[in-house]
């Protein structure tokens, strides 16, 4: 197998209907030969997966550009239709200068032998900025080898087991694989990352908050408890001196009391004697 040079890739595409448009006619530029290789312009149809509609994007003269976003995939076709011929196979790229921005393509890199329809692209933003597409801007590299032997009969690339066949428009099978899920750009990853920080942090620091709330109520009702006790026993200590003194000063008037009574029955007793002693004194006088 070999690959076709300038010379023989301009006679092949100009003496063949090979890059051809709606209707099978020869649309082949001579200025879109670079090297050994055809450029192949974008078309009017774009699927990106940030789309907020989630549908094809129309391109016109009215809206011309697509801005694929970093960290998005994003489906371009073909303006031109390729028909490869049965003892060919091609090549397909994107331009250096599309990828030197990050633009990458992930859908394959060959066309088979019998293949008729426009070409379906789906590149993936690798970079860090928004890469901005012009329909009908040259984007997309084709090369072509010779095969030792034609392709025949189920070898070749047939509608039977290959729905890409006559290709006119983005496959709706490829849209509906593409919007069951979110495809999240590492740019949106990290920020995404650096919210859940945040979101983090911030429960973090909301139970630091409630923990040292709590902290701080536990010593309040503690210190609390504490005042109320050592004022209970205050109280109780005060209650028991007081009781103990009533008791003493009972005590006291008590003893005064039983000293007041026996002092007068002392006088008592001794006016008693002291009459006693006159009378005997009287009665010895008039004895004598």
């Amino acid at each position: 197998m070999s690959f076709l040079g300038p010379s023989n890739l301009k006679s092949l595409l100009l003496r063949n209907n090979i890059i051809i448009d709606d209707n099978g006619i020869n649309i082949y530029d001579s200025t879109k030969i670079e090297q050994a290789a055809y450029a192949l312009s974008l078309g009017s149809e774009a699927y990106r997966t940030d789309n907020k509609d989630r549908r094809v994007e129309i391109l016109d003269d009215k809206n011309k550009n697509i801005e694929i976003n970093p960290g998005q995939f994003t489906l371009l076709m073909t303006d031109e239709y390729v028909n490869i011929p049965d003892d060919k196979l091609a090549f397909i790229s994107i331009k250096a200068k599309q990828k030197l921005k990050g633009l990458v393509n992930v859908s394959g890199f060959h066309v088979d032998p019998g293949f008729k329809g426009k070409l379906l692209f789906s590149v993936y933003n690798a970079g860090p900025s928004t890469i901005t597409l012009e329909t009908k801007k040259p984007y997309f590299l084709i090369w072509f080898a010779n095969l030792e032997d034609k392709a025949q009969g189920n070898q070749l690339y047939n509608t039977t087991n290959n729905h890409h066949q006559g290709q006119k428009s983005i496959p709706l099978d490829y849209i509906d694989a593409l919007k069951r899920g979110e495809i999240a750009s590492p740019n949106t990853l990290l920020q995404k990352i650096n919210e859940n920080k945040i979101l983090i942090e911030a429960v973090s620091k909301s139970k630091e908050l409630k923990n040292e709330k709590t902290f701080w109520i536990f010593s309040f009702i503690l210190g609390l408890a504490t005042t109320f006790n050592v004022a209970y026993w205050s109280r109780q200590s005060e209650y028991q001196n007081g009781y103990n003194h009533a008791i003493k000063e009972q005590l006291v008037n008590d003893i005064i009391k039983k000293g007041t009574t026996y002092s007068s029955d002392s006088l008592y007793l001794h006016r008693i004697d002291s009459l006693v002693n006159i009378k005997l004194k009287q009665k010895i006088d008039k004895s004598q």
